[in-house]
């Protein structure tokens, strides 16, 4: 595989600062120092654990985690490329949408959009069972392909 990996600061990340965080802050803190060939439209991802944090590449802010979050090994680093762009305007009574994007792209997707009570259904608990266990299996296969 095609990668490294690079340490992280702890906060403050201010030089000189020796103050404490405060209660309530971010523990741990990671801050993109350079980039080489990605795009300044890109986005860059970071999860550690089930928690994700995202922004524009060239936003200069840091990705704060609470510490218990950073313990998690290994972070999972996304590039994402914007593919596609389309605004939805929502009329009284519809529920389902069909969204083209472009006119040069030949793409497009369909929505259904649904009023809730506010609630978590049940049919999003699996979901979320479904993205830890992606995360765990990732981890399990990175830790093994570099023999941890």
């Amino acid at each position: 595989e095609d990668f490294h990996t690079v340490p992280f600061r702890t906060s403050p990340s201010s030089a000189g600062c020796n103050t404490a965080p405060s209660p309530g802050s971010a523990d741990m803190e990671v801050n993109l120092l350079s980039k080489t060939g990605i795009d300044d439209d890109a986005v860059l991802s970071i999860r550690a654990g089930s928690v994700r944090r995202q922004a524009q590449i060239n936003s200069g802010r840091p990705f704060r985690f609470a510490k218990g979050i950073m313990e998690e090994n290994p972070l999972k680093i996304d590039i994402l490329k914007q593919v596609g762009s389309a605004y939805l305007v929502m009329k009284p009574g519809e529920d389902r949408y069909k969204v083209y994007f472009g006119e040069d792209v030949k793409m497009d997707l369909e929505l259904e959009l649904k009023k809730t009570d506010g609630e978590v259904g049940p049919e999003e608990e699996p979901a979320k069972k479904t993205e830890a266990a992606a995360g765990a299996k990732d981890a399990k296969e990175y830790l093994e392909s570099h023999k941890v």
